[in-house]
């Protein structure tokens, strides 16, 4: 998969949980601060792992692509597993 393909789906991912945190926030007991920290959390990793995909060692590729799918997606359960809970 190329480099372009990831990180678009990527931004789609973090869309896609940005909005089920606006969702959430529609209900009226959801606790406004906690959304917010989630929102946080949530464009500091989109953040992180888009600069990672723009700096990685092309020599070492496959391992880097191994561990970032690895790590990407223990970050991203932990993040739906805090939005449902709200």
């Amino acid at each position: 998969m190329k480099r372009r393909n990831i990180k678009k789906n990527l931004q789609y991912v973090m869309n896609d949980m940005l909005t089920a945190t606006l969702v959430a926030l529609a209900d009226k007991s959801t606790d406004t601060d906690k959304v917010a920290e989630i929102q946080t959390r949530i464009i500091s990793v989109y953040q992180d792992y888009n600069s990672r995909l723009s700096n990685y060692e092309r020599h070492n590729a496959h391992a880097f692509f191994a561990q970032f799918k690895k790590s990407l997606n223990a970050e991203l359960e932990a993040i739906v597993a805090e939005i449902e809970k709200l």
